[in-house]
């Protein structure tokens, strides 16, 4: 029966290694020719995506089953390019550089006003250790936050917080993303510019500041993190709190893949927003 069962195994990895087919190259700005660090590539609403790394370098694998499906690479701050998965191996083999255009951001507009600001936190505030969530064995681009409501608008985001109830992850790196919403969902993102971060506490609060990046909400977002480099033991892992009060959490396993909602259980995400 072992011997039947370890055949089995054999032949199952075997299918799965010819069923599939390796993208690899490098995204390059193509006003610059510079590498663009941390460029989601993946195939539309599948769980099959990357991150490039800190040189712009990625290698997606790509299932048979897939193979006329959409890839999409995007990235803050660049025009996004469409493939045909197929067409999309043939041009790598011909050339490993993908190019992106810079694309035209407009800024919020600052006022400058001498009206004295109020300061609120805002978002799921729970520092529970009996619920928790985070990534653990996770592929990069893998993906989760929360919906925060704004009541006064508009709102200036200084502060992102956090609890941490474990973490094994120092060799991680997590972008902060920003959405608007479309049918209850995450949708185009609101950020112009990289908020790229690790996580330095081993447990307890987590803080990052925010007020170099200029961020200005009008209307209800979701806020997420984003798994971007994992240079550590893949095993290793950053865990936040959870509760049942507040937003359900929201994710994706991997870059372009479909937006799930999570239950009830709320990540433990929330904001500090001046208005």
């Amino acid at each position: 029966m072992k011997k039947v069962l370890l055949v089995a195994l054999f032949l199952f990895t075997t299918l799965v290694t010819f069923g599939q087919n390796t993208a690899d190259g490098v995204v390059k700005n193509a006003q610059t020719n510079e590498p663009i660090p941390y460029i989601n590539i993946g195939i539309l609403n599948r769980d099959k995506g990357t991150v490039s790394n800190e040189n712009g370098e990625f290698t997606l694998k790509i299932p048979n089953e897939f193979i006329n499906d959409t890839i999409k690479i995007s990235s803050i701050g660049y025009e996004s390019r469409i493939f045909i998965a197929n067409e999309f191996i043939k041009t790598l083999k011909e050339n490993k550089n993908i190019s992106l255009l810079e694309k035209v951001i407009e800024l919020n507009e600052v006022v400058v006003s001498n009206k004295k600001l109020k300061e609120k936190v805002i978002g799921n505030k729970t520092k529970s250790k009996m619920m928790r969530g985070g990534f653990r064995n996770a592929e990069l681009g893998n993906e989760l936050g929360i919906k925060i409501k704004v009541k006064k608008s508009p709102i200036h985001l200084t502060k992102f917080h956090a609890n941490v109830t474990s973490n094994t992850g120092e060799k991680m790196k997590f972008r902060l993303n920003l959405y608007d919403i479309e049918k209850g969902l995450p949708n185009n993102k609101l950020t112009n510019q990289n908020i790229i971060f690790s996580v330095d506490a081993k447990e307890g609060g987590f803080t990052l500041n925010l007020s170099e990046y200029n961020i200005i909400v009008e209307d209800d977002f979701f806020l997420t993190i984003e798994l971007v480099e994992n240079k550590g033991n893949k095993e290793n892992e950053v865990f936040f709190s959870a509760g049942l009060l507040g937003n359900a959490t929201v994710t994706r396993l991997t870059s372009q893949a479909e937006w799930k909602k999570l239950g009830s259980v709320g990540i433990g995400f929330s904001v500090t927003a001046e208005y």
